[in-house]
């Protein structure tokens, strides 16, 4: 197959423990008309280069792109996004039920689940903080 040859397509090498949504996500973006893919990476890097905080842009270029050509992307990135979602609430459950209904430290949650480390670690803090806000009274919030 000629390196020019514009009828096919084909995704490098990937490592194993690669998320398979990922591999789907690119195989969709691949088989996308080369001006959409264009376009939304475009989208991509402009809403990657926002700061956190402020309000995303919103994509104009994109939106102009006929639904045929992305609808499936879209499908993929939706799921993924909705995947990781249901997984952080699920991750932040399982740290506030063992922080405060278990009494866990922060080093036997991590000793427990060393894979999401980082994520256990910033979950902890924001608990701590949030546990110190007062509310609209100027009560405390306590774990129940």
């Amino acid at each position: 197959m000629s390196k020019n040859n514009s009828e096919y397509i084909q995704l490098p090498p990937f490592r194993r423990d690669t998320d398979p949504e990922v591999i789907i996500a690119l195989w969709e973006y691949m088989k996308m008309p080369e001006e959409s893919q264009k376009v939304v990476l475009s989208a991509m890097e402009e809403i990657n280069n926002t700061d956190p905080g402020e309000d995303v842009p919103s994509p104009e270029d994109y939106r102009k792109l006929p639904s045929e050509s992305v609808m499936e992307f879209e499908e993929v990135m939706k799921n993924m996004i909705r995947n990781l979602i249901i997984e952080s609430c699920n991750l932040a459950c399982w740290v506030y039920y063992h922080k405060y209904i278990q009494g866990w430290t922060l080093a036997q949650m991590v000793n427990k689940k060393k894979d999401a480390e980082k994520f256990i670690i910033v979950m902890d803090i924001l608990f701590d903080e949030y546990m110190d806000m007062p509310d609209e009274n100027n009560n405390h919030v306590k774990p129940s």
